[in-house]
C-alpha cells in the first residue's frame, strides 16, 4: 500500500512537472515568436530606410571592406554597386587626410558614434563635400561592423555662400549708393543709414540710430505730411514725392523721396527711403524759366514753323509761320484755330475741325500727324505736326511744330504711282489690273468686256534690233491703244507683250468698234522699218452668275487663236525688214549673201538633190549670216583685226540667226542649218562643236560656199585673195575643216563647170 502511494505520489510529480515545464516552453516559445516579429518589423524599417534615404548609406565589415550600399550613396560617387561591393572603403572613398579616416575608424570599432564634415572624391576624380555620420553595428556573423551615413551639404555650402554673397552685394549697394538711403522701423526710428544719407543731411550714423525720421530731417511745419508719407508705405504703397528736408544745420534740402514698404514673411517691419538731392535740379529749373530770352531767340529764329495752342486758340507764331502761311503778320494766325488755318476737309474727307478736336482732346503728352494746311493764297500745302503738351506759366498748353514735307509727299505720290503703273509703257500695271478686275466685277458695269492684246514679233525684233527696239515697239502699242480707248477704259500691261483692257459697259459692238479704231491706228505707224501688229481677244461678261476669271481666260484663249493666224504673216514681214536693214548696214553682206545663196543652189544641183532642197538651200544661203543684224555695225566693218571681245561677239551671229528664223514655223529646219553653218568636220567648229556627219549637210554645203566667197571677195579688212590661193585652201582644209567629198564635189564640178561656161 505505502508502495503505491508512492506510485501515485512519484506519478502526479512527474505529471506536474510535465505541465510546468510545457507551460514554461509556451510562454518562452510565444516571447520569441514576438521577440521574432520585432526583429523582423525592425528589419523592414531599415531596409525601407535604407533604400528610399535621400543620403548615401554605406555598411562595411570590421576590415573595412564594403558589404552593401544604398542607391543614393551610388548616385553621390557615382559607383555602380558592383564596382565597389567587396572593395576596401580606403580604395574607394579616397580621403585626402588618411590620417583623419584612421581615427575616425578607431573611434567607431571602439563603439562611438562619430560625426564630422569632410571632403571625399568621387569616381570621376572630383571633390565633394560631405558631413558623415558613423556608428558600430552587429552583423549577421556577430562581427562588429560599421554603418556610414554620407550627406551631400555642396548645394547648402552653396546656398549659404549665395545668401552670404547677397547679403555683401546688399551692404555694398546700401554703403556706396550715391542716393541717400535709409531703414526705419514702423515707429518712423532709424534702423541704418548710408554715407549718402550722412552727407546729404549732415548727420553721423550714430547721431540718427533709434532716433524718430520727423525729430532729425523734418521741419515742424512738414511733420504733418512726413508722417502721413510715412503711414502710407507702412500700409504697402510705394510712395515718390518731392518736398524740403532739413538739414543738421537747419539749412533746407531739395529732395525726391522714394519709399519702399519693407516686408518680410507678409508682415510690414518698416520702412526703406531713397532720397535724391534735387536742390541743383530746382535751381536749373529756375535758370531754366529765366532764359525766356533764349528761348524767344531761338522760337524767333527757327526754320520751321513753330506755335502756341491754348484753349484751340493759336496763341503766339514765329516768323516762319508767317512765311509758310504766306501772310505778313502775326495778327492774322494769333486767335485762330488749327482749322481756321486748314482746308474745310483733309485728305479721305474727314473734316478739318472734327479732326483736329479729336486730335487735341486724345493727346497725352505728344503726337505726331500730317496735316494739310491752307496759304492765305487758297493753296494747300502738307506738313507733318508734332503737337507737344508743355507749361507755360503753370498752365498746360500746346508746342506746335509744322514742316512743310511738299516734297516728301510727291516723292510719295511718284512711289505709289510707280507700285501701279508700268515704269516703261506708263500703263497700269498687273497689279493694278488685278485689284480693278474686282472693283469693276459688279452688276452696274455690266456688260463688262475684257480684252487681251498680244504684240505680235516682240521676242524676233529684240534678238534681231536689240531690246531698245522692242521696247519702242511696246511704248508705240501703248500710245495706239490709249489713243483709241476712251476716258474710262482701264488699259494695263501685264508684262511683257500682254496687254489687257478693261471696258465697263461696253457691249461686243461697240468693243469691234474700239479694236477697229487700234488696227487703223497701229497701221499708220511703224517702229523703224517694223509694222506693228497686234493679236486681240475678247470675251464680255454680263451675268452676276458667270465668273470673271473665266472670262478673262476665254478672251486669251481667242487671243492666240487669233495669233496663230496673224502673228506668222507679221514675222515673215520681220524677218524682209531684218534682211533689208542688215544690207542697208553692210552692202558688202547683201552682194555676199546672194554669192553664197547661188553657190550652194549649184553644189546642191552638182549632188543630184531633189528640186525641194536644192530651193530650200538657195534660201539657207541667203539668210545664213542673218544673225549680224545685232552685232555691231563698227565690227562688222571694222577695217583692222578684231580684237578677242570683238571676235566672240562676231561668232554669236550663228545662235542669233537660228532664234529668229526658229521663231518662223515653216523656217525651224532652216534655222537649224544656220545655227550649224560653222561647224567644223574635225569638230573645233562653233556654237556646239559638231563632227563629221553629224553636222547637217545643208549646213556643211554653206560652210564651203560661204568660205570661198568670203577668200575671194574684197572684206573690210583685206582684199581679194586670188583664185588659186582659194583654192589650195580648201583643198588643204579638206577632212579638216570641211567635208571632204563636198569639197571634191565643189572643185571638180561646181568651179570647174563654172569655168568652163
Amino acid at each position: 500500500m505505502q508502495n503505491f502511494l508512492l506510485h501515485i505520489v512519484y506519478l502526479v510529480t512527474i505529471v506536474s512537472m510535465f505541465l510546468i515545464f510545457g507551460y514554461v516552453y509556451e510562454k518562452k516559445n510565444n516571447e520569441l515568436k514576438s521577440l521574432n516579429a520585432q526583429l523582423q518589423l525592425r528589419s523592414t524599417y531599415f531596409d525601407e530606410i535604407f533604400k528610399n534615404s535621400q543620403d548615401g548609406i554605406l555598411i562595411m565589415d570590421h576590415e573595412g571592406k564594403i558589404i552593401k550600399t544604398n542607391k543614393s550613396f551610388q548616385r553621390i560617387f557615382q559607383y555602380k554597386a558592383s564596382e565597389i561591393i567587396g572593395l576596401n572603403i580606403g580604395n574607394i572613398l579616397i580621403d585626402p587626410d588618411n590620417q583623419e579616416s584612421s581615427k575616425m575608424y578607431y573611434k567607431i570599432m571602439q563603439g562611438n558614434t562619430v560625426t564630422t564634415e569632410t571632403s571625399r572624391l568621387r569616381k570621376d576624380g572630383s571633390t565633394i563635400d560631405v558631413k558623415i555620420l558613423a556608428f558600430p553595428i552587429k552583423l549577421e556573423n556577430n562581427k562588429t561592423g560599421i554603418c556610414a551615413i554620407y550627406k551631400d551639404i555642396a548645394y547648402e555650402k552653396s546656398s549659404m555662400k549665395a545668401l552670404e554673397l547677397q547679403k555683401i552685394y546688399f551692404r555694398k549697394l546700401f554703403e556706396n549708393s550715391p542716393e541717400a538711403i535709409c531703414i526705419l522701423d514702423t515707429e518712423d526710428k532709424f534702423i541704418d543709414v548710408n554715407a549718402a544719407f550722412e552727407k546729404v543731411f549732415g548727420y553721423s550714423k550714430d547721431e540718427l540710430l533709434n532716433c524718430s525720421i520727423n525729430d532729425k530731417i523734418v521741419s515742424p511745419e512738414l511733420i504733418i505730411e512726413a508722417t502721413e508719407l510715412s503711414e502710407n508705405v507702412i500700409k504697402g504703397n510705394i510712395v515718390e514725392y518731392e518736398t524740403l528736408r532739413t538739414r543738421n544745420d537747419g539749412s533746407f534740402v531739395n529732395v525726391h523721396i522714394l519709399g519702399y514698404p519693407l516686408i518680410f514673411e507678409d508682415k510690414r517691419i518698416g520702412v526703406f527711403g531713397i532720397y535724391k538731392d534735387i536742390t541743383e535740379q530746382k535751381r536749373a529749373e529756375e535758370a531754366l524759366k529765366a532764359s525766356e530770352l533764349t528761348f524767344r531767340t531761338l522760337f524767333e529764329g527757327s526754320s520751321d514753323a513753330i506755335l502756341i495752342l491754348d484753349d484751340n486758340k493759336f496763341v503766339d507764331c514765329n516768323p516762319a509761320t508767317m512765311e509758310l502761311l504766306g501772310y505778313d503778320s502775326k495778327e492774322s494766325i494769333i486767335g485762330k484755330s488749327l482749322w481756321e488755318l486748314s482746308p474745310q476737309f483733309q485728305t479721305k474727307g474727314v473734316s478739318s475741325k472734327q479732326k483736329a478736336l479729336e486730335i487735341i482732346m486724345t493727346i497725352l503728352k505728344n503726337k505726331k500727324f500730317e496735316w494739310l494746311l491752307k496759304k492765305k493764297d487758297g493753296a494747300l500745302i502738307p506738313v507733318e505736326v508734332m503737337l507737344t503738351s508743355i507749361l507755360l506759366n503753370e498752365k498746360k498748353v500746346f508746342h506746335v511744330l509744322w514742316r512743310d514735307i511738299s516734297e516728301r509727299k510727291e516723292m510719295e505720290q511718284r512711289l505709289e504711282y510707280l507700285s501701279y503703273h508700268d515704269f516703261l509703257t506708263g500703263l497700269y500695271n498687273r497689279r493694278f489690273f488685278e485689284e480693278e478686275l474686282k472693283r469693276l466685277d459688279v452688276k452696274r458695269n455690266y456688260p463688262l468686256t475684257v480684252v487681251v492684246a498680244d504684240v505680235n514679233g516682240l521676242k524676233l525684233i529684240n534678238d534681231s534690233f536689240g531690246h531698245s527696239m522692242g521696247d519702242k515697239l511696246l511704248k508705240t502699242v501703248a500710245d495706239v491703244i490709249k489713243s483709241a480707248c476712251r476716258a474710262d477704259d482701264i488699259i494695263a500691261r501685264l508684262g511683257g507683250d500682254e496687254f489687257v483692257l478693261l471696258l465697263p459697259k461696253t457691249k461686243i459692238n461697240k468693243t469691234d468698234q474700239i479694236l477697229k479704231r487700234i488696227k487703223t491706228l497701229a497701221a499708220q505707224e511703224k517702229v523703224g522699218s517694223i509694222d506693228i501688229s497686234v493679236s486681240f481677244g475678247y470675251e464680255t461678261k454680263n451675268h452676276e452668275s458667270e465668273n470673271i476669271q473665266e472670262i478673262l481666260k476665254k478672251a486669251e484663249d481667242y487671243m492666240y487663236k487669233k495669233k496663230l493666224f496673224e502673228s506668222p504673216s507679221m514675222r515673215g514681214k520681220t524677218i524682209n525688214a531684218i534682211i533689208s536693214t542688215l544690207h542697208e548696214k553692210n552692202k558688202r553682206e547683201e552682194q555676199h549673201s546672194h554669192r553664197v545663196s547661188v553657190l550652194s543652189k549649184r553644189i546642191g544641183e552638182a549632188l543630184g538633190l531633189p528640186e525641194g532642197q536644192i530651193e530650200e538651200l538657195k534660201t539657207v544661203g541667203l539668210l545664213h549670216d542673218i544673225g549680224k543684224i545685232a552685232i555691231e555695225e563698227t565690227i562688222l566693218n571694222k577695217p583692222g583685226k578684231l580684237t578677242e571681245e570683238e571676235w566672240e561677239e562676231i561668232k554669236r551671229h550663228p545662235e542669233i540667226g537660228y532664234r529668229i528664223l526658229s521663231t518662223v514655223n515653216d523656217m525651224s529646219e532652216m534655222a537649224d542649218y544656220v545655227l550649224a553653218h560653222h561647224e567644223r568636220w574635225d569638230g573645233r567648229g562653233y556654237p556646239k562643236g559638231l563632227k563629221g556627219i553629224t553636222i547637217p549637210l545643208q549646213s556643211r554645203i554653206i560652210a564651203i560656199a560661204d568660205t570661198y566667197d568670203a577668200m575671194t571677195s574684197e572684206r573690210s579688212y583685206r582684199q581679194a585673195l586670188p583664185e588659186k590661193i582659194a583654192l589650195e585652201e580648201l583643198k588643204n582644209n579638206a577632212g579638216i575643216q570641211f567635208d571632204p567629198d563636198l569639197v571634191e564635189v565643189f572643185l571638180k564640178k561646181v568651179l570647174a563647170h563654172s569655168q568652163a561656161v
